[in-house]
């Protein structure tokens, strides 16, 4: 197998676990590439192949990334464009989707044993704003208010009936994948990664009955917002690629057959790694 690493600097213990990856391809005789980014010659300036990342994923079998969840986040897209598989490493906090932690390297030689690890596909949700080009998340679309003293009036509909009407900050609309990030944290449900879903969580409803749901993967959302004192809302695509909307926008969301292929380990399910992680902090 080849394998291309990409590496989060920005993580404390990144260059140790990259060292330790390294030290692991080479003694398995694994072909592996460190992605070129600035910085990344100083992990192992001796041992390794340094490649602008559009080479390596071209080149790669596998796609190894150390650091968070976000590291992930930000290859995802890309991985599933040329359909290669990506493993996380967690370098970092919480790590829901990285496989293995910065001290189960080892678990890397297991890497074809289907007893050890399997591949999941987790499906995108896919945004547009007034029907201009659509944008791919993994784990969420986010649409909030601009001023921390304004509240914004949102209108979702779903497949043309009004689903849900409420003033407050925002809603969050959410993968499978995604319902342990953000949405997570304001109140909505963990759902099973297996299933084709989306969430939708409002955050902060000036409401008594404005609560999370769960729709089936064939649901076609559209939204529109208009921030009380006419300033513009803000939509989020994975905590990224900020956008203002006005009341006049259009905001489509529905779940995508794209899906990036992601390892995880078969000993280890998502509410009990959930559990696990969320304890430890």
């Amino acid at each position: 197998m080849k394998f291309l690493i990409k590496v989060n600097l920005s993580k404390a213990n990144s260059v140790s676990v990259t060292q330790e990856v390294i030290r692991l391809f080479a003694e398995e005789k694994y072909e592996y590439r460190l992605c070129g980014e600035p910085g990344v010659e100083a992990v192992c300036p001796d041992c390794g192949v340094i490649v602008p990342f559009r080479e390596g994923l071209e080149w790669c079998d596998v796609i190894v990334t150390i650091g968070g969840d976000g590291t992930l986040l930000a290859i995802g897209k890309d991985a599933a464009a040329v359909s290669k598989p990506v493993i996380g490493i967690n370098a970092g906090r919480i790590g829901f989707l990285t496989a293995i932690e910065g001290n189960e390297v080892g678990l890397l030689r297991q890497l074809e044993d289907k007893s050890v690890f399997e591949i999941k596909k987790h499906n995108f949700i896919q945004a547009r704003i007034n029907k201009g080009r659509w944008k791919y998340c993994l784990n969420d679309v986010v649409l909030s208010k601009c001023m921390y003293s304004n509240t914004v009036d949102l209108s979702i509909y779903s497949n043309d009936e009004l689903l849900m009407s409420f003033s407050g900050d925002g809603i969050i609309l959410a993968t499978s994948t995604g319902s342990t990030a953000y949405s997570l944290s304001v109140g909505g449900p963990i759902v099973d990664s297996d299933l084709q879903a989306m969430v939708i969580s409002p955050v902060a409803p000036h409401s008594l009955n404005r609560t999370a749901m769960v729709l089936a993967k064939n649901k076609h959302i559209k939204i529109t917002a208009n921030d009380r004192n006419r300033n513009l809302a803000t939509i989020a695509f994975d905590g990224a690629d900020y956008t203002e909307v006005g009341p006049e926008d259009t905001v489509e969301v529905k779940l995508s057959s794209r899906y990036v292929s992601i390892y995880t380990l078969c000993n280890q399910g998502q509410f009990e790694k959930v559990d696990k992680k969320l304890k430890s902090r």
